[in-house]
């Protein structure tokens, strides 16, 4: 992935964050997610801040580099605008990437550095991704060691978004928010009424979120 230097220019983008169309009306307790949203960039001047980009969000294939990171700390210490979140968001997805007891370590890596990149091109002063929820997810990735893969998005508030979602219309979507809550959503097929997809929502913390929804038979779907 490239390395883009950027010395006193004004930049005027737009991104677009792309989440589940299917969640669009349908965040838990309330809280409102927007399954795609549009995330207009005002002009800005961005100063020597060397950020790997990628072209999309939704772009898992390309090879993002994370090797940097903790070999040169400098790169998020040099300027005021980069706080000691940022070095804990990347200490964070750094244990996520080395993390042989983790399912798909490095594919959940490289997916995370390229939505902080992202959410940093589009505002410097963002956090990209909130630490907070990062280290809710990196704890319930730790718990359950035999999920399979997520589709990971972030909300406006920079926090992680996760979903599993299989062939017979089954979806489980969990937003881990930083105090260590989940706010938790699964949509499951009515047998009885087709046309009435079951909905259930909840709040719990992340360490007992599998015994809480596993009644349900989201571990049919989620788990290898």
């Amino acid at each position: 992935m490239p390395e883009l230097n950027l010395q006193d220019k004004v930049v005027q983008e737009a991104a677009i964050a792309y989440g589940n169309e299917f969640l669009r009306d349908d965040f838990p307790i309330g809280d409102s997610y927007i399954g795609a949203w549009y995330l207009p960039q005002k002009p800005q001047t961005e100063r020597n801040f060397e950020v790997w980009i990628t072209s999309a969000v939704v772009q898992e294939g390309q090879n993002a580099r994370i090797s940097d990171w903790s070999e040169n700390e400098d790169t998020f210490t040099q300027l005021d605008l980069i706080d000691i979140e940022d070095n804990q968001v990347q200490q964070l997805i750094f244990q996520i990437r080395i993390s042989t007891s983790i399912p798909n370590n490095e594919r959940l890596a490289n997916r995370l550095i390229v939505l902080f990149n992202d959410a940093k091109e589009e505002d410097s002063n963002s956090p990209g991704v909130a630490v907070g929820s990062l280290r809710n997810f990196y704890h319930f990735l730790q718990e359950y060691t035999n999920l399979k893969y997520p589709n990971i998005t972030l909300t406006p508030d920079n926090n992680i978004y996760a979903s599993w979602e299989d062939e017979q219309d089954r979806l489980f979507s969990v937003h881990f928010l930083p105090n260590g809550i989940t706010n938790f959503v699964i949509f499951k097929p009515n047998d009885r009424h087709p046309e009435r997809p079951i909905r259930l929502s909840g709040i719990t913390t992340s360490d007992i979120l599998m015994e809480t929804v596993a009644p349900n038979g989201v571990n049919d779907w989620i788990l290898e």
